[in-house]
């Protein structure tokens, strides 16, 4: 990308164009934006590359038809700029965009200029160059084939490789400590997670293909999701019977770990992921914990997890069990519902005082019928919850019209 961002916007109606266009040069004001009318220009022809813009804000429908058939021309076209599809949100639209080639999608229900302007953003730094990964001194990783980094952290990196000889995309998360060097504990976490996860069996928890260990780093290898994480789906919108069905069964995910007494302890919409075939699959268990295990390895008042879906007693270093996984599922529940998260604050510190002392927000009228499981998964007090994943599943919500006798 030049100095100077170039957006090219498509969509049937000049003033959703135009709201486009202010909400890109409201934050970039030196960007150019071009606008096409595909009502009066008819469709792009395939010759189009897309050459000088730097991303596509393709809107649906788009000429009338549906704008999956320009994304698909579109993406045909080698070296075609990254394309943002906006549409209605519904999710068969938002899986075939995934699969047609969209960098990302936003329902044009839930667009907001923060929204529009962090997809942005990431689509942009994610077509900027990978820096090299061979001069970065990682590990020589026999039998895989490092294509680019996924995520990285103090601890475990992760790398997107290619499987040598089947070719399938694998994903190797690396522990950067040895045993040898002061960071016994961090090794051992990195195996108990292998150890535990590798011998469940279930739909919805991430496959473990193998452990090994290259140039004293430990790695993982585990199945690649290519279909993005919940949070691009959260961002894209989704409706409530949708919301109501991944929330259960990220539920019965949990309940397998449960069972085996394994805690997740960093639950949150990007460690829920989707393969290609649209299946929900629960990963990164970098935090999770044998219950009988948990002060022997981590030692008292350590606090893990993310704060904005962190229950109140992991937040203050309390000791926590499975209702506080239920409490995270609680605020994705929220944030699946809404479109927001249930708190915010500037610093994460003010973020587990509200987890603590912020009353459980209400949802509006149309979705009520949710409120008591909000209620019961977010309560401050964990008695208060549900006191299992089999009691969560075995609720309910009131039909529509009763909970409107109700209120």
């Amino acid at each position: 990308m030049g100095s100077r961002l170039k957006v090219f916007v498509i969509d049937d109606s000049p003033d959703y164009r135009a709201l486009l266009g202010h909400h890109v040069t409201s934050h970039w004001p030196d960007a150019e934006v071009t606008e096409y009318d595909p009502l009066r220009s008819g469709r792009l022809p395939p010759s189009f590359s897309g050459a000088g813009q730097d991303l596509v804000l393709l809107g649906h429908p788009a000429g009338g038809d549906d704008a999956l058939e320009w994304l698909r021309q579109f993406r045909a076209v080698p070296r075609f700029p990254p394309v943002i599809m906006i549409g209605d949100g519904e999710e068969r639209q938002i899986v075939a965009a995934m699969q047609a080639g969209a960098a990302e999608y936003l329902s044009k229900q839930r667009l907001n200029h923060q929204r529009l302007v962090e997809l942005i953003e990431q689509v942009l730094d994610a077509g900027r160059p990978k820096r090299d990964l061979a001069a970065a001194g990682l590990p020589s990783l026999r039998g895989y084939q490092i294509v680019e980094q996924l995520s990285v952290s103090d601890v475990s990196p992760v790398y997107l490789t290619r499987e040598a000889g089947s070719g399938r995309p694998v994903v190797l998360k690396l522990l950067r400590q040895t045993p040898d060097s002061g960071s016994e504990v961090a090794f051992d976490r990195f195996l108990r997670e292998y150890e535990l996860i590798a011998a469940l069996d279930h739909p919805s928890i991430v496959r473990i293909y193998d452990l090994g260990v290259a140039d004293d780093h430990a790695y993982i290898a585990m199945e690649y999701c290519g279909q993005g994480s919940l949070k691009r789906r959260i961002t894209a919108g989704m409706n409530p019977e949708r919301a109501y069905s991944y929330m259960r069964q990220i539920a019965a995910a949990l309940g397998a770990l449960h069972a085996v007494g394994i805690m997740h302890r960093d639950l949150k919409p990007t460690n829920v992921m989707f393969r290609d075939d649209g299946s929900l699959v629960l990963i990164d268990f970098g935090l999770a914990r044998q219950a009988k295990m948990c002060a022997e390895i981590t030692g008292t008042g350590e606090i893990f997890g993310t704060p904005y879906y962190m229950s109140p007693e992991q937040g203050h270093g309390a000791s926590v069990d499975e209702r506080g996984d239920i409490y995270a599922l609680g605020v994705i529940f929220y944030e699946m519902l809404t479109g927001r998260k249930p708190f915010d604050a500037a610093t994460p510190m003010a973020m587990i005082v509200r987890h603590r002392r912020a009353p459980i927000p209400r949802l509006p009228g149309d979705l009520a019928r949710y409120q008591p499981a909000i209620d019961r998964m977010m309560a401050k007090d964990p008695a208060d919850r549900f006191q299992s994943v089999d009691e969560l599943l075995d609720w309910q919500p009131v039909a529509e019209s009763s909970s409107a006798a109700q209120a």
